[in-house]
């Protein structure tokens, strides 16, 4: 497609995003009397309305190209992860990788609690355990955040951590997309640090809001990474919750670091989404049991 009606197309997008999230937070925090966030205490740096408008512009741009790489094209290509039957698949794109995972998680019922533990701040905790903890930075409504996640290393003793602008879109009654995209915002690192641009969402190369940070990162003794673009899809269907995830991470290992190996460390965090599937199946489970117990079968 030509750049030009790109650029249109995304413009219009921006606007409707813009005018339903208005919409939206006015009444969820008009209707509200218990917020789930207190934003005051989130926000320590002032929230100009350009800010805002960027930020939209932005998760605007990463859907768009999130739905592309969404989609299974002969471009990827199967990897396989220590021998095992290739669940994952990877392409390049702008000399990056993108990573593609596709799974069922079974009872269509399940829906409205897999949307919520994926953007559950803290809900990587039920699916990965090299998961520490997430953390909100900014507020700009319910739906459109910026985040901290920090995972262990497998490395070293400091945490990994990134953050990210997170938006969640309500694609339609039965499906929801899920968004993150890093960019080069303003952590205060104490170690000198190349600047980063992100090769895949271009509105987000110029988005650099300030963002509060911990004494770990301020003396550089955490480990940085970013997230080009991670997208989740959660489509309700009739024999179960299909979830499409794709990702692409911007590690920074040095240029002499194989390439290959590179990959592999991206993989195995990204194939750990797939444990999203054993969370619901122990779910299912321990109902079971608690139902069985119910009626004094056991």
């Amino acid at each position: 497609m030509n750049k030009g009606y790109i650029k249109i197309a995304l413009a219009l997008l921006s606007v409707t995003y813009y005018m339903q999230n208005v919409a939206f937070a006015f009444s969820f925090f008009s209707s509200t009397t218990k917020p789930i966030f207190d934003a005051e205490s989130v926000n320590k740096f002032p929230i100009h309305p350009r800010e805002a408008k960027h930020a939209i512009d932005v998760v605007t741009e990463a859907l768009y190209h999130a739905r592309i790489h969404a989609k299974h094209t002969d471009d990827y290509e199967p990897y396989s992860i220590d021998g095992e039957e290739p669940i994952l698949y990877f392409k390049r794109v702008n000399d990056t990788d993108i990573g593609k995972l596709e799974f069922t998680i079974p009872n269509a019922d399940n829906y409205d609690d897999v949307v919520n533990m994926i953007w559950d701040l803290n809900g990587q905790k039920k699916f990965n355990n090299l998961f520490i903890r997430g953390t909100l930075s900014r507020i700009y409504d319910p739906n459109l955040l910026i985040l901290q996640h920090r995972y262990k290393s497998p490395f070293i003793d400091w945490n990994v951590y990134y953050y990210a602008l997170a938006n969640k879109v309500e694609l339609s009654n039965d499906e929801t997309a899920i968004l993150l995209i890093s960019s080069d915002m303003n952590d205060q690192y104490g170690e000198p640090f190349i600047k980063y641009f992100n090769p895949i969402v271009e509105s987000a190369k110029t988005f650099k809001p300030d963002v509060n940070s911990e004494k770990d990162i301020r003396t550089g003794r955490a480990f940085k990474v970013f997230v080009n673009l991670a997208a989740f899809f959660i489509k309700k269907e009739a024999d179960g919750v299909k979830v499409t995830h794709i990702s692409s991470l911007e590690f920074n290992f040095s240029p002499r670091y194989p390439n290959d190996m590179v990959r592999k460390v991206i993989a195995k965090r990204i194939v750990k989404v797939a444990n999203l599937k054993d969370a619901f199946n122990n779910n299912i489970l321990t109902s079971t049991w608690d139902f069985f117990k119910s009626w004094r079968i056991f």
